[in-house]
């Protein structure tokens, strides 16, 4: 595939995440680009009886289950055309910190309807509402079947 431009995705392992996956990878053959897919995880917090904390180590299995996320969502993206660019990140943090960042050097920016947020997303306010209104390039949400 050519450099005309990057399609960055952000995944979570979630239904609406493989959508979202699915449509980038189409757009990227459309428009002969990269894709990138971009997965943040954020530290679990464990109850302390004096507050929650986040852990202070990831473990071996978070790490394990970030980077199966990105791979399969890579094996997606070679399943609707092998000739596709793939990069594939895994970062440490909040999510739509780091997909906002992403949107910066990005021609588009393809994220879920709804992850695994919960209800933490609730309170927090959802990762696409978040890089909906933030990216500095223009965001397709796509809705979960």
């Amino acid at each position: 595939m050519s450099d005309y431009g990057r399609v960055v995705v952000g995944v979570d392992g979630s239904a609406a995440s493989l959508q979202a996956v699915l449509w980038a990878a189409r757009e990227a053959k459309l428009r002969n680009s990269k894709i990138e897919i971009l997965h943040s995880w954020s530290m679990p917090f464990v109850i302390d009886p004096m507050a929650m904390m986040p852990m202070m180590f990831p473990t071996e299995e978070m790490v394990a289950g970030a980077n199966k996320i990105v791979a399969s969502a890579a094996a997606t993206v070679a399943s609707i055309d092998p000739k596709i660019e793939v990069i594939t990140r895994v970062e440490q943090g909040s999510a739509s910190e780091h997909l906002i960042d992403a949107s910066k050097s990005a021609d588009l920016l393809v994220v879920g309807s709804r992850g695994h947020g919960g209800f933490a997303g609730l309170l927090l306010g959802s990762v696409a509402q978040q890089v909906a209104n933030h990216a500095d390039c223009p965001v397709v949400i796509v809705p979960a079947k």
